[in-house]
């Protein structure tokens, strides 16, 4: 069912609950008025016949009665202060008078009370020696018969009015469905090619306008992820043709030229090298991806973990892989160590990526410094290196995956992929990832984590 057609129910549905309630209050409370109008004349009736019965000595002529009724089936009874029946002024029934209710009449001065069709007063007449109860009882058949003329006049009303609201919900609700229309026209003209065109948003204030803005949000976040996949896809092609293409053309001059075994030794040994770039480039990508899949992240154990274990691990793994690089280490004092709630693993990998980047780049024998510190709310990492440096226009760029600046391609292998990985790591923590640097004089990355 569309939201037209529910629209259009819903609304009709309210309306004829509306109606029926209008008409409902409208018939009770004109049903009060016409027994309160009829209740009124009753005791006209009845105080006018204890008038002229006490005015008479109480005695009433058969004139009297004929003039005193003036109701459809009207009945008159008076009963003296024995409730003894005095007067009875004709041949319909009326109410079944007992002691007990005469006894109200006269305590209460006036009752109002009904029977089947028909309505009656009792009335407590006092005037001197004069004691005595009047009742009078009539049906109201005009009030009846203009209640029923009006319940269906009613009905006539509301079956051509449930029509029309049914017919102005159907124009209503395609009318405020216009503009919902339009945008599911816009979005289906969408597509890949197509990322960088966006919804209108009108006046920016009701509800399509905000789900236009938010649209549009959602369109640049996937735009900016086409254009990292693309420009993944374009660099990672890159990186891999080129060990590739180093390793089959290194084997098959091997194959075609090296007889000497110390050759082939240093040929096998370049084919090593390439294989282990790919391996690690292969790595290094398949951890991202893995972090990067936000049900796989949510699966990460967070533990307490001292700060300096994952650091010191990372230090001796730099340690053999640049045994010529001296590397410093500058700890806080052991009362001012803290833990913090981290994936112990992964912290020495953004460690051991930033030491890896800080011994590259920087000429052998410049040491390369890391501190930790502990403040009251977090703990940061400070990776400080002597070295090539990074151009500005390049810094905001080092987060994308296989990025590399220029001066870092001319100089030094790598796959670009360690600080992507860095800052996804130190994401999923909480933390955050600065970089400054001057290009010819060195690198700082500051790594703040939360306690």
């Amino acid at each position: 069912m569309s939201i037209r057609t529910r629209l259009t129910l819903y609304f009709a549905g309210l309306m004829l609950a509306l109606l029926i309630l209008v008409s409902t209050v409208v018939y009770f409370f004109d049903e009060q008025s016409q027994h309160t109008m009829f209740y009124s004349r009753l005791q006209r009736k009845a105080e006018t016949t204890a008038e002229v019965y006490a005015r008479k000595n109480r005695r009433l002529e058969e004139t009297d009665a004929i003039l005193l009724l003036t109701q459809e089936q009207q009945h008159e009874a008076i009963y003296d202060e024995t409730n003894t029946l005095v007067y009875s002024s004709g041949r319909y029934a009326y109410y079944p008078v007992t002691a007990h209710f005469l006894s109200e009449i006269r305590q209460n001065r006036q009752v109002e009370f009904s029977a089947g069709n028909r309505l009656g007063v009792g009335v407590f007449f006092e005037r001197g020696t004069d004691r005595f109860v009047v009742i009078v009882t009539a049906e109201d058949t005009f009030g009846r018969e203009r209640l029923r003329a009006l319940r269906n006049n009613l009905m006539l009303v509301n079956l051509p009015g449930l029509g029309l609201v049914i017919a102005l919900a159907w124009l209503f609700s395609g009318r405020a469905l216009k503009p919902v229309q339009h945008l599911i026209n816009e979005i289906q003209q969408l597509s890949t090619d197509r990322l960088t065109e966006r919804l209108p948003t009108g006046n920016g204030q009701d509800e399509l306008a905000k789900l236009s803005i938010q649209f549009n949000q959602l369109l640049g976040r996937l735009e900016r992820t086409v254009q990292q996949n693309q420009a993944f896809v374009t660099n990672a092609s890159h990186e891999l043709r080129t060990p590739l293409t180093n390793l089959l053309g290194t084997l098959q001059v091997s194959l075609s030229y090296d007889q000497r075994p110390d050759r082939l030794r240093a040929t096998l040994q370049s084919a090593i090298e390439e294989v282990q770039s790919l391996i690690s480039l292969a790595n290094n990508l398949l951890l991202l991806a893995e972090l990067s899949v936000e049900k796989q992240a949510a699966t990460l154990t967070f533990e307490p973990v001292w700060p300096t274990e994952p650091l010191l691990d990372a230090v001796q793994t730099i340690n053999r892989k640049y045994p010529q690089q001296p590397v410093t280490i500058d700890l806080p004092d052991e009362e001012d160590d803290r833990p913090l709630r981290a994936h112990a693993d992964l912290l020495t990998v953004v460690l051991t990526n930033l030491l890896d980047n800080a011994c590259k780049y920087s000429p052998t024998n410049h040491p390369v410094q890391v501190r930790l510190r502990t403040q009251s709310t977090s703990v940061e990492y400070v990776v400080q290196d002597e070295g090539i440096g990074i151009p500005a226009d390049a810094i905001p760029h080092l987060f994308v995956s296989l990025y590399r600046a220029d001066n870092a391609r001319q100089t030094h292998k790598g796959n670009g992929v360690g600080l992507a990985l860095v800052h996804r790591i130190i994401h999923l923590h909480g933390g955050r990832v600065q970089v400054e640097s001057i290009e010819g004089k060195g690198t700082t990355v500051m790594v703040s984590l939360p306690l």
